[in-house]
């Protein structure tokens, strides 16, 4: 067997050239880096742990495709547009917002904004619960009356409560399940 490695730049007892190593051995870790098994080991390594842009870049775009998807159909059929109308209006939007906020760390892969939004955009449409629940029962205690015309406007606040409650969490869960499919998909491909 021969021998292809000169004594000066055999890598014996010395680590992989990562960060200490290049410190302390500059030369003999320059020169397994130059070797073509040290440039794939070195390729498969960086590979592994932070995947390559272009992956990420196209499980990206098919995630929110498939979001983008789901969204269209909700529209046709004339659901996607219920939450945004009426006195939800303003919670929606900014769970809406913090939505695409979210995505857009996703793209920056900024894992940990993720999470953080993910979590709080829940919070945000708890309130919406709580808020719409204080619209209800403040307009059911308005209505004292027996006169049937007196009662319609008592149940319409009602109903309206309701839809502010409903529609904003509903929101704000779609929005955290979105955020956390895509810190599970893209976020552990990127490691």
């Amino acid at each position: 067997m021969v021998d292809i490695y000169s004594r000066e730049s055999a890598p014996r007892q010395k680590p992989w050239p990562g960060a200490i190593a290049q410190t302390l051995w500059p030369e003999q870790a320059a020169d397994l880096g130059s070797h073509p098994i040290g440039r794939k080991l070195s390729e498969t390594r960086s590979d592994h742990t932070h995947g390559t842009p272009k992956a990420f870049l196209s499980r990206f775009i098919v995630l929110q495709a498939i979001g983008a998807a789901g969204i269209v159909g909700l529209w046709v059929v004339g659901i996607a547009g219920k939450p945004f109308a009426g006195n939800n209006a303003f919670l929606c939007w900014l769970i809406a917002a913090i939505g695409a906020l979210g995505i857009l760390c996703v793209f920056f892969r900024r894992w940990r904004d993720v999470d953080w939004l993910a979590t709080h955009v829940v919070r945000i449409g708890l309130l919406g619960t709580v808020v719409g629940l204080i619209v209800a029962f403040s307009a059911a205690r308005a209505g004292g009356s027996a006169d049937p015309n007196a009662i319609r406007p008592m149940i319409a606040s009602v109903i309206d409560g309701m839809y502010v409650a409903l529609y904003a969490t509903l929101l704000g869960i779609a929005t955290n399940l979105w955020l956390k499919i895509n810190l599970r998909l893209l976020g552990n491909f990127d490691g």
